[in-house]
């Protein structure tokens, strides 16, 4: 069996962010999810793994990932030249699979739960695919799949009254029988090509796909918020081993879980519970909960909570006792003084990137 990873979306939600890097590498629980994702096929013994890219980001991605030699993975970068959606980001895969079954993980998802039972039936050819699902309170959302008798009948994508709670997760097993399928889509009212739809008519040729149904938390890192939320699960459930620890003397108290890079400082400070803090960055009399500090951000005098740091922000004297406030701050943004003070954005970001924005605590 082989692994395609799905890395070629915009991530236009989590924009200013993903002006500067893929969706796939944004850090969760210190590690950028491609990273997770990439182990966790191997973890399963799914060691060729190809990653579907944009023309725009996919440089980026591979700097990141290389060869999956560190990995024990063989990793092949494959592009996908327009956006028209899940089932054309597959087809962009074909060379790579062929006729092989393969296990599709999307890249900017999290998903806790066991896999094995997920792939086993296409493995033994016992289905044409298999799908992940979840309840889910706003299946709206999200692909839906309707059972009866304990089999897959009807599968919908976001539909406007849904037959039912089950979401389609981000994680799929499929054998050759797709590729015929995805060939015969036509664009939906979305204009894309839905991998939903493709699912679908294999249902109407009579063929039997199989389903697990998963009650451990799955996220979509497609959202600040969702974000936050992965974060805050893998850190409380799966700590990093290999986390500086923060020296806890009389000027800095930590309230785990906290991951903190070994190249970072952190001065006079309370941090935790539930913080990320990047390589090379700095936390000067501060006190920040719940928050993620990617590489080379500077931090000073700051009250910060739910807040999301880019690369290389320098924030500073925001400092409202007390009440604390929400930080949404691309890279290499600068904010000094008040949230109300002169910000040269010019100097601090490129025109295209967006300062993002600062919430006080009465606010958010």
């Amino acid at each position: 069996m082989k692994g395609l990873i799905l890395c070629a979306g915009q991530g236009t939600r989590l924009q200013p962010f993903t002006f500067t890097r893929a969706k796939c590498l944004m850090p969760v629980n210190g590690e950028p999810i491609i990273i997770s994702t990439v182990k966790r096929m191997v973890e399963m013994g799914i060691t060729e793994i190809g990653i579907v890219v944009n023309e725009s980001q996919g440089e980026n991605i591979q700097e990141t990932v290389g060869n999956g030699e560190k990995m024990g993975a063989s990793i092949t970068y494959i592009l996908q030249k327009r956006a028209l959606g899940l089932a054309d980001a597959v087809r962009s895969g074909y060379a790579f699979i062929q006729s092989e079954p393969f296990l599709l993980m999307l890249g900017d998802n999290i998903i806790a739960g066991p896999l094995e039972k997920l792939v086993q039936s296409v493995v033994l050819g016992e289905a044409s695919a298999s799908l992940l699902l979840a309840p889910v309170d706003n299946p709206s959302m999200f692909g839906i799949a309707s059972i009866e008798d304990n089999k897959i009948v009807e599968l919908a994508e976001k539909p406007q009254k849904p037959n039912s709670n089950l979401a389609i997760v981000g994680a799929y097993a499929f054998n050759k029988d797709i590729w015929s399928m995805i060939d015969g889509l036509v664009p939906s009212a979305r204009g894309e090509y839905e991998l939903t739809d493709a699912i679908q008519l294999l249902l109407r040729q009579g063929k039997r796909i199989a389903y697990s149904i998963t009650t451990d938390p799955f996220f979509d890192i497609g959202t600040y918020d969702g974000w936050l939320k992965a974060n805050r699960y893998l850190m409380g459930h799966a700590p990093r081993s290999d986390s500086n620890a923060i020296e806890q003397g009389t000027d800095v108290q930590v309230i785990p879980p906290v991951f903190c890079h070994p190249t970072a400082k952190v001065y006079q400070s309370v941090i935790g519970p539930y913080v990320y803090i990047g390589p090379g960055s700095i936390v000067n009399h501060c006190k920040i909960e719940n928050s993620i500090l990617m590489e080379n951000t500077r931090l000073s005098n700051i009250n910060a909570i739910d807040s999301l740091f880019g690369a290389n922000v320098n924030c500073s004297d925001l400092t409202i006792p007390d009440k604390p406030s929400q930080f949404i701050l691309g890279d290499k943004s600068l904010v000094h003084t008040s949230i109300t003070s002169h910000v040269n954005a010019q100097d601090a970001v490129p025109a295209d990137m967006g300062l993002g924005e600062a919430k006080s605590g009465a606010d958010s």
